[in-house]
Protein backbone atom coordinates (compact mmCIF):
# COMPACT_ATOMS: atom_id res chain seq x y z
CA UNK A 1 0.00 0.00 0.00
CA UNK A 2 2.57 2.51 -1.11
CA UNK A 3 0.01 5.28 -1.74
CA UNK A 4 -0.94 5.65 1.93
CA UNK A 5 0.59 8.63 3.72
CA UNK A 6 2.12 6.83 6.71
CA UNK A 7 3.77 9.90 8.26
CA UNK A 8 0.95 10.79 10.65
CA UNK A 9 -0.47 7.41 11.66
CA UNK A 10 0.71 4.55 13.80
CA UNK A 11 1.25 0.97 12.64
CA UNK A 12 -2.18 -0.21 13.85
CA UNK A 13 -3.97 2.50 11.86
CA UNK A 14 -1.86 1.75 8.79
CA UNK A 15 -2.66 -1.98 9.06
CA UNK A 16 -6.38 -1.25 9.44
CA UNK A 17 -6.47 0.92 6.32
CA UNK A 18 -4.50 -1.69 4.36
CA UNK A 19 -6.86 -4.49 5.45
CA UNK A 20 -9.92 -2.41 4.52
CA UNK A 21 -8.47 -1.61 1.07
CA UNK A 22 -7.67 -5.30 0.50
CA UNK A 23 -11.25 -6.21 1.44
CA UNK A 24 -12.65 -3.59 -0.96
CA UNK A 25 -10.46 -4.81 -3.83
CA UNK A 26 -11.29 -8.46 -3.16
CA UNK A 27 -14.99 -7.56 -3.04
CA UNK A 28 -14.60 -5.89 -6.43
CA UNK A 29 -16.36 -2.75 -5.20
CA UNK A 30 -15.31 0.67 -6.47
CA UNK A 31 -14.95 3.70 -4.25
CA UNK A 32 -17.84 5.24 -6.13
CA UNK A 33 -20.15 2.26 -5.50
CA UNK A 34 -19.16 2.10 -1.84
CA UNK A 35 -19.78 5.83 -1.41
CA UNK A 36 -23.20 5.47 -3.01
CA UNK A 37 -24.07 2.57 -0.68
CA UNK A 38 -23.43 4.56 2.49
CA UNK A 39 -24.26 8.08 1.30
CA UNK A 40 -20.90 9.86 1.34
CA UNK A 41 -18.74 11.42 -1.36
CA UNK A 42 -16.36 9.16 -3.30
CA UNK A 43 -13.62 11.72 -2.66
CA UNK A 44 -14.03 11.15 1.10
CA UNK A 45 -13.21 7.47 0.62
CA UNK A 46 -10.26 8.27 -1.65
CA UNK A 47 -8.81 10.69 0.91
CA UNK A 48 -9.30 8.18 3.74
CA UNK A 49 -7.59 5.43 1.75
CA UNK A 50 -4.57 7.69 1.21
CA UNK A 51 -4.69 8.83 4.86
CA UNK A 52 -5.33 12.42 3.83
CA UNK A 53 -8.60 12.49 5.75
CA UNK A 54 -9.58 10.95 9.06
CA UNK A 55 -12.96 9.30 8.61
CA UNK A 56 -15.42 9.12 11.48
CA UNK A 57 -15.75 5.76 13.18
CA UNK A 58 -19.42 5.76 12.18
CA UNK A 59 -18.68 6.07 8.47
CA UNK A 60 -15.84 3.57 8.70
CA UNK A 61 -18.10 0.97 10.31
CA UNK A 62 -20.71 1.66 7.61
CA UNK A 63 -18.04 1.04 4.95
CA UNK A 64 -17.12 -2.26 6.53
CA UNK A 65 -20.74 -3.29 7.02
CA UNK A 66 -21.58 -2.59 3.38
CA UNK A 67 -18.74 -4.98 2.45
CA UNK A 68 -20.03 -7.65 4.85
CA UNK A 69 -17.53 -7.03 7.68
CA UNK A 70 -17.59 -5.51 11.14
CA UNK A 71 -15.06 -3.83 13.40
CA UNK A 72 -14.27 -5.51 16.71
CA UNK A 73 -12.21 -4.50 19.72
CA UNK A 74 -9.77 -7.08 21.04
CA UNK A 75 -7.70 -6.97 24.20
CA UNK A 76 -4.01 -6.78 23.47
CA UNK A 77 -1.93 -9.72 24.50
CA UNK A 78 0.53 -8.95 27.26
CA UNK A 79 4.14 -8.93 26.12
CA UNK A 80 6.56 -11.03 28.14
CA UNK A 81 9.76 -9.12 28.54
Amino acid sequence: MKNINKEIINDDEFDLICKYIKIRYESNVSQRELAKRIGIAQSTIARMEKNLHSMSIGNFTKLLSSLGYKLEILKQEEKNE
